[in-house]
């Protein structure tokens, strides 16, 4: 390290290094200057989160929440919102989740064509959101369990979570052939529509 000048050199792949170069170029910076914040910002968040994967997650989450003109409001709020609705009208709201399921199911087909990448980009959600788990397991001939737990405080908010569940899924091919949904707990057993399908 130079100590008058206060820098030091770091070794990156060439590839990192042109595009740094180029991002630099763009933003009207120097590299020394945008590489700097860039370090900076970014062990600040590795540091707290413990992980560097956590910037390339947050990315992609934020994105999609981008894309969907999401509102993020406490959960706590939502319950109470949508055990209100539950109690006057239940069809309609069921109705209304139903769309956003489709909606959402729809926008999700873009940033993951499959089903796998679906559950990928799903349990990334859990990192920043109430949901606690996603799991998935094999049933052989009989199909696949998915198993999603923190859905919501109330049986309320989790039967409506399950409708768009249902929803989104049918937009990737794949019927719900049974469902178990307790408070905060949704149990589906899935497979694809035709048996030439693959999930």
């Amino acid at each position: 390290m130079d100590s008058s000048r206060g820098r030091t050199t770091l070794a990156v792949r060439r590839e990192v290094a042109e595009k740094l170069s180029e991002l630099a170029r763009e933003r009207k910076m120097s590299v020394y200057a945008l590489a700097s914040s860039i370090l900076e910002q970014g062990i600040q968040v590795v540091r707290e989160s413990g992980s560097d994967a956590i910037i390339s997650n947050l990315w992609k989450v934020y994105k999609v929440l981008r894309d969907a003109d999401a509102v993020v409001l406490p959960s706590y709020f939502m319950d109470a919102l949508i055990k209100e609705l539950y109690s006057h009208d239940r069809k309609k709201l069921f109705s209304l989740f139903s769309q956003l399921g489709r909606d959402v199911g729809l926008l999700m087909k873009t940033y993951a064509p499959s089903f796998e990448e679906l559950v990928s980009l799903a349990a990334l959600f859990s990192y920043f959101f109430p949901l606690k788990r996603v799991e998935l397991r094999e049933l052989g001939k009989d199909g696949l369990e998915i198993s999603v737990i923190g859905v919501g405080d109330s049986v309320e908010t989790t039967e409506a979570v399950s409708v768009a569940a249902r929803e989104m899924l049918s937009v990737y091919g794949i019927e719900v052939i049974n469902q178990t949904v307790s408070r905060g707990m949704i149990k589906l057993v899935i497979r694809p529509r035709s048996t030439s399908q693959k999930m």
